[in-house]
């Protein structure tokens, strides 16, 4: 049997994997025959060598084969080359499964794999299954959203009882990230040690999101959404989970890089020097790439040296932390290019 697990939820589906290995592990023998090859640069003759391979005395043989359809793509004459392991497939012995699972990269979240003409010839064979993991919807019409739901069957699979509002709030800050919620849900059990859940719980006890909050609002504050700003920095100082002296640390190093970027990007330079220069790769050079170009290095030394002006007036006593980072959101929604602050 060949499987065929792809998609852009990369955790639905090596759990998809997990389980799988579960059943077929009827002995404990499986460890031993199982194989995961690396799916670039395999050859047809390759795969099949594997696939044919019997067990060693155990009932089952499995073959975990990685990223094969992602590093194949869909390059002419794919299916005229892979032929020979699509004849073979009818004839695979019975003891043994291959598995195919494409993970996609962060930064490349629309993956060709659906679109593979490799794909679309395995899907003829009688003996393939294949499943897509597209990505959970966090917001739904009258009901739960996908996410929530997710999260709420998790529970009740790992016999952990947690209340809706809870849920929702897991949702919330967390979003459709499935691993770090599965996380999550795993260490709010303990804490709760058998009690329900509260949304109290969640909002005590999850920081994984803080990251992404505070990415968010230094966002929200380089490109002068001043009210979405300061919604999210009240929030975040009034739960206690950023500082003051943090967040404008963080603001300073970004628009120190867009400093940088429209520097280079007004000399005429590309992307990559923009990247070269700033050490920066994926969303983080995308979003710097975005900022860069909807400003002008001029506004990005003003709002740097705004932050600098901030900086020097809470060490002299003129205002509080949180007094001054306010003032400074307000000031660089000034700053910011008028585009860029209705953009949102």
């Amino acid at each position: 049997m060949l499987h065929v697990l792809f998609g852009p939820d990369e955790f639905r589906a090596s759990e998809a994997l997990r389980s799988l290995r579960d059943t077929l592990d009827t002995d404990g023998s499986l460890a031993s025959n199982t194989t995961t090859i690396p799916g670039r640069n395999l050859s047809p003759s390759e795969l099949i060598q594997h696939a044919s391979a019997l067990p060693f005395l155990a009932p089952v043989r499995l073959v975990v084969v990685e990223n094969l359809l992602t590093s194949l793509g869909s390059r002419r004459g794919l299916v005229d080359t892979w032929q020979p392991f699509l004849d073979f497939l009818p004839s695979m012995p019975e003891t043994n499964h291959v598995v195919l699972i494409e993970s996609p990269k962060r930064d490349d979240r629309d993956s060709s794999v659906a679109r593979s003409p490799l794909l679309g010839a395995l899907k003829q064979r009688p003996n393939v299954t294949v499943t897509e993991f597209q990505e959970l919807k966090t917001w739904a019409r009258g009901g739960p959203s996908e996410v929530a739901q997710w999260l709420q069957d998790r529970a009740v699979r790992r016999g952990i009882s947690i209340q809706p509002q809870a849920i929702e709030a897991m949702a919330e800050m967390v979003g459709a990230n499935l691993r770090a919620l599965a996380a999550e849900l795993e260490k709010l059990a303990t804490y709760a040690d058998g009690r329900t859940i509260t949304a109290d719980d969640v909002r005590l006890l999850t920081p994984v999101v803080r990251e992404e909050r505070i990415f968010d609002l230094v966002d929200a504050i380089v490109e002068g959404h001043a009210a979405n700003a300061l919604k999210l920095l009240r929030r975040m100082l009034d739960d206690g989970s950023e500082t003051p002296a943090h967040v404008q640390l963080l603001v300073a190093r970004q628009l120190r890089l867009l400093v940088r970027a429209t520097e280079i990007l007004e000399g005429r330079g590309s992307q990559e020097d923009v990247a070269s220069i700033t050490k920066t790769r994926g969303f983080p050079l995308t979003k710097l790439m975005r900022q860069a170009r909807s400003t002008h290095r001029g506004a990005a030394e003003a709002a740097l040296r705004a932050v600098e002006a901030t900086d020097h007036s809470i060490k002299t006593g003129k205002y509080t932390d949180e007094l001054a980072i306010e003032l400074l959101v307000v000031q660089l929604a000034s700053l910011a290019p008028r585009h860029t602050r209705t953009r949102r």
